[in-house]
């Protein structure tokens, strides 16, 4: 006779974890069926508990047998025929299943902030009863029964991007292909912005010495507006990814670099302008700032993702050589 076996499982991280546990129990001929999350299997079986700890031991995991809240109605004195009578039969349709997972992909993500605003907003929704997000691989691990698109829209509520590829091997490809993407738009947009702030500076440093006068104003003045392409074309997801942090009442890293390079670049305009206005030992100009923290950062980001979608690969090759239970 089947029984339902509650197990603790340890050692799950991801969407990949819980379906190599799922399948590895429900492979079983004993086990109708394995409800698995990233804590926890309800396993419907005739199968001991041993058995089944020994299998998500096989499949790479560690698990022990649950001790659910003890239950009244177990405890009474009430043989267990007269519970089963006392007790309806409920339909199918009304018997909850367990929670499901389901795994994201998040685009737009610089920093521990970004992670907690699309944590707290995907576990807003109703339904989900648990959300795990990872900077590094940039994903989201959500478990519960909220469908993709509450969850989609939610993420994109907090100024974030998200899709909800459900086939593993195809979302790896496109977490590579994002990775690859990310990584060739942030190369472009350092090389750009370095280009332009390296030479000012060298200039500014060693022959003008950063200073607005008569005879530099009208140069100052182009570099200026140079310095404001820079800003859009290389600068701009800065920028956008600020505002929708002012939008929701948070801020980011993005919104430390828009605020800097904006700063930096309106007082230089300023100077520039009206440089009758500010007293000589002020008259200096900051346009190489803007633009060389503009490069640097996105530099930054270019090695980062190089890195992550290094370490992707490895772990891929990894799972890849994991033997078939």
């Amino acid at each position: 006779m089947s029984n339902t076996i509650e197990l603790a499982l340890d050692g799950l991280s991801c969407g990949h974890c819980v379906k190599r546990v799922k399948e590895s129990l429900e492979q079983r001929p004993d086990v109708e069926r394995a409800d698995v999350t990233i804590e926890h299997a309800s396993v419907t079986t005739t199968a001991p508990a041993d058995a089944l700890i020994e299998t998500v031991k096989q499949a790479g995991y560690d698990a022990t047998l649950a001790h659910p809240k003890a239950n009244p109605l177990t405890e009474s004195s009430t043989p267990s025929e007269a519970l089963t009578a006392a007790q309806p039969e409920l339909p199918a349709a009304d018997i909850a299943d367990d929670d499901d997972s389901r795994q994201l992909l998040i685009n737009g993500m610089s920093c521990a902030s970004c992670v907690s605003r699309v944590q707290n907003a995907l576990q807003g929704v109703a339904g989900v009863t648990q959300a795990r997000v990872n900077l590094a691989e940039r994903t989201a691990l959500v478990m519960g029964h909220a469908s993709a698109a509450e969850l989609i829209a939610a993420v994109e509520k907090a100024g974030y991007g998200a899709e909800a590829i459900d086939d593993d091997a195809e979302r790896r490809e496109r977490q590579q292909q994002t990775a690859q993407a990310a990584m060739k738009r942030f190369r472009w947009q350092a090389a750009l912005a370095l280009a332009v702030g390296i030479p000012v500076m060298i200039w500014g440093m060693f022959g003008d010495n950063m200073m607005v006068t008569d005879a530099n104003r009208s140069l100052w003045l182009i570099i200026g507006f140079i310095t404001l392409g820079v800003m859009i074309f290389a600068g701009g997801h800065f920028y956008t990814s600020a505002w929708k942090s002012l939008r929701n009442r948070s801020a980011t890293m993005d919104t430390l670099v828009a605020l800097g390079t904006g700063a930096a670049w309106l007082y230089s305009m300023s100077v520039n302008l009206w440089p009758q206005y500010f007293p000589m030992e002020a008259r200096h100009l900051y346009y190489e700032a803007s633009a060389m923290i503009i490069g640097l950062i996105n530099l930054g980001h270019m090695l980062e993702a190089r890195a992550r979608q290094r370490s992707s690969k490895a772990l891929e090759r990894l799972l890849d050589l994991t033997p078939p239970v």
